[in-house]
């Protein structure tokens, strides 16, 4: 059953009191195909979205009752924020859990790229699925759809897709950056920097905020990002995780 139009905006208004922290919880509530589970149907404090396969989450304590709603299974799981993560953890098996920082660049750190990047185009998403961590099959339709509805930006030398950054989610605060690779025997020459700075300008010009995940364990993209602005505001985890038997 479709959640009510009162429901979902107690639930919106609930996420946004921090648009950037959730811009990805907010973003999937424009979902088609979407459960939504809360505490409290007016006022909720404890949040659980369900959208096909993923299960996002915003709360305290009150969240493990929340999950024991969801069907026994192994899900890909996220929460927004470190306590959020430790409400749910006694409540479910086999948990992988792999965190990432949030991070933000204030509309005034923005500068002008070095490098000229140019706008990537449908084709280049079999490309871009060959170097992304999740690459699969059904990659190359989400690529092809963040490029067809959100700024993508790539660079090309001698005609060859070397460079490019794309856009996961974008909500009515922020831009939610992502895909960023630059091929092994193009780095160290700032291209990195450029796609990023390309898209950050076009937030920028919409008056949105630039935010982006990085993995803990990848350092090379959060110095890049610290050195170009951005600042850390939170955490999220990123997780599989089963849901056992009641």
């Amino acid at each position: 059953m479709k959640p009510s139009a009162s429901l979902m905006d107690c639930v919106k208004k609930f996420l946004s009191r921090e648009p950037l922290k959730n811009a990805y919880q907010i973003a999937v509530m424009d979902e088609e195909d979407l459960r939504v589970i809360v505490d409290d149907r007016e006022s909720p404090e404890n949040v659980v979205l369900v959208n096909e396969g993923t299960i996002t989450m915003r709360g305290g304590d009150g969240l493990s009752a929340l999950i024991r709603e969801i069907s026994p299974g192994t899900y890909r799981f996220h929460s927004v924020d470190t306590g959020s993560f430790q409400a749910v953890k006694g409540c479910l098996e086999e948990i992988d859990d792999r965190p990432t920082w949030i991070l933000k660049r204030p509309p005034e750190r923005i500068g002008e790229p070095q490098i000229e990047a140019s706008p990537l185009t449908e084709e280049d998403a079999l490309e871009i699925s060959k170097y992304w961590g999740r690459s699969h099959m059904d990659s190359v339709a989400y690529i092809t759809k963040r490029i067809r509805d959100a700024p993508a930006y790539g660079i090309r030398k001698d005609g060859e897709l070397v460079a490019w950054s794309l856009t996961h989610r974008v909500t009515e605060d922020a831009m939610m950056l992502g895909f960023l690779h630059v091929k092994e025997q193009w780095r160290r020459q700032g291209l990195a920097r450029a796609v990023t700075e390309a898209l950050c300008q076009h937030a920028l010009e919409y008056g949105l905020t630039p935010v982006v995940d990085i993995y803990h364990d990848n350092e090379a993209s959060f110095l890049l990002a610290k050195s170009m602005g951005f600042e850390v505001i939170g955490e999220n985890h990123w997780f599989s995780a089963r849901v056992p038997e009641l």
